[in-house]
């Protein structure tokens, strides 16, 4: 397996999903093709991550031990969000979403994987711009599955919105190029945008264009990781797209810009050998989470409540890699991954919720325990796991974020966060106190799904036992991830 085997797995598999058949066949193609491609690249990374870099495409494509991380995390939701919406959207007998729907879904789907895997993959800045724009375009089709009149609006602002921002992280990158291109001898054979070029030359890079570039950077793929203030697309979106859209779009999308943002973070901080971006994370990681919390305190629909919780998430990443170093490089990529885990296994719980009640208003569901006790208790822990509460994976990460900022001597926003974070453990708690537990007025639906319980159950798995065993490999790449990302190049 290679890089470009990984690539063009999910897109092989997107097209195949065109072609007219029965949705039964439609569905095997879809989950099918969603799970080779996990195993691949499931078995391309452990195959190599022992190795510091693997490129392809001369050299525009590159797999490291930070890439690879969010390799397995796309292919791993994408997998789950897959299997899900088999149950949740491919159900025998329901016709509310045509054949020719499903088929477009399918492909998109298969579509938006690639972006993100090519996003990921890019060593080149402006193939990363591309594919980044790339997301934006194959989800917003993904978030308008059923032509409804807010589905469309929805689509619409998420697409306007991320695209305004992505123009500007563009402009960042022709600054980077104008900087980088003044360093190259004539004759000298390099690409000029490929980020380990960058970062060989980092030191003779001119600082205050470099900064100015990475503003620009910071407020385009900003917008698309939902950060504050630039999140407003992001409630919208994640309110109206099918549950297993919303799982990719919180789980994974958010985290491929913050990747975006991340590797222009390493090329700032060694080019001008500061915390500029560090110090603009932080400022930006604390007002999210702070933009989040009335919110959150307040919410009346549970989809939307969970998309601010993503704004708060996202702020709690980026103001760990703000706070520098290997040791907070590594608590902000490990909250990363739980953040993905947990988030999308909430964002499925409200399929199931949407399914059984007719309603996304958290006030007009009560009693999911005693009317359905699977369901009740995989939400209720979800919201605990998202909400910090130990022993699962989030309470680890926020904890190692926290201690990384007073190991840094960032007494202040630390303060400041773990007054904000016990607010919204408590507007957490009480949406879904209120949502659990008591009778509920009337009798939902009762169906089940086989392929949609199962992947409840494992996402709980996989949020409870990275609260207490991280698997030996996993850890390793984690660590070599830190270690890049904050600044110790291996």
């Amino acid at each position: 397996m290679t890089i470009d085997r990984v690539l063009w797995m999910p897109l092989i598999f997107a097209f195949l999903c065109l072609i007219p058949c029965p949705k039964r066949m439609t569905r095997l193609t879809f989950t099918t093709g969603a799970v080779l491609s996990a195993i691949g690249a499931w078995l391309f990374v452990f195959g190599v991550y022992w190795s510091p870099r693997v490129f392809a495409f001369s050299g525009n494509l590159m797999m490291d031990s930070l890439s690879a991380v969010f390799v397995l995390l796309i292919t791993s939701v994408g997998m789950l969000s897959a299997v899900y919406a088999g149950g949740y959207l491919f159900k025998e007998g329901d016709s509310s979403i045509s054949s020719l729907r499903l088929r477009r879904y399918a492909f998109f789907f298969h579509l938006f994987l690639f972006t993100m895997l090519l996003t990921v993959f890019s060593n080149n800045l402006g193939i990363m711009w591309i594919a980044i724009e790339g997301t934006t375009l194959a989800s917003a089709f993904l978030v308008n599955v059923d032509d409804k009149k807010s589905s469309i609006e929805a689509a619409w602002k998420y697409l306007i919105l991320c695209s305004v921002g992505i123009a500007l992280a563009l402009f960042g990158i022709i600054l980077v190029y104008y900087s980088a291109i003044a360093q190259v001898s004539a004759g000298e054979n390099v690409f000029l945008l490929n980020w380990t070029f960058l970062l060989s030359r980092a030191g003779q890079l001119d600082p205050q264009i470099i900064r100015l570039a990475f503003i620009f950077i910071l407020v385009g793929y900003g917008t698309k990781a939902g950060l504050a203030p630039f999140h407003s697309w992001l409630p919208d979106a994640h309110s109206q797209a099918p549950a297993p859209v919303s799982a990719l779009l919180s789980g994974v999308l958010l985290s491929c810009a913050t990747l975006g943002i991340l590797r222009f973070h390493i090329l700032t901080t060694a080019a001008t050998g500061s915390a500029f971006s560090g110090t603009l994370l932080i400022l930006f990681g604390v007002l999210s989470v702070a933009v989040a919390t009335p919110f959150i305190l307040e919410q009346k629909d549970y989809k939307r409540l969970l998309a601010y919780s993503s704004v708060e998430h996202m702020g709690l990443a980026a103001v760990g890699l703000g706070f520098g170093g290997a040791f907070g490089a590594y608590a902000a990529i490990l909250h990363i991954v739980n953040h993905a885990f947990t988030k999308s296994m909430l964002f499925f719980s409200c399929g199931h919720l949407l399914y059984l009640f007719k309603t996304k208003e958290i006030g007009k569901i009560k009693g999911i325990f005693l009317e359905n006790p699977f369901l009740g208790i995989i939400f209720f822990l979800g919201v605990l796991a998202i909400a910090g509460m130990p022993p699962f994976s989030i309470f680890v990460s926020e904890f190692l974020i926290l201690s990384a900022g007073f190991l840094a001597g960032k007494f202040i926003p630390c303060v400041f966060l773990l007054v904000l974070l016990a607010l919204i453990f408590i507007g957490f708690l009480r949406h879904a106190n209120g949502m659990t537990f008591g009778a509920s007025e009337e009798s939902p639906a009762s169906e089940k799904s086989f392929l949609m319980d199962s992947v409840l159950d494992i996402g709980l798995i996989v949020i409870f036992v990275m609260g207490f065993y991280i698997p030996g490999p996993f850890q390793k790449l984690l660590l070599e991830a830190g270690r890049v990302a904050g600044g110790v190049i291996v």
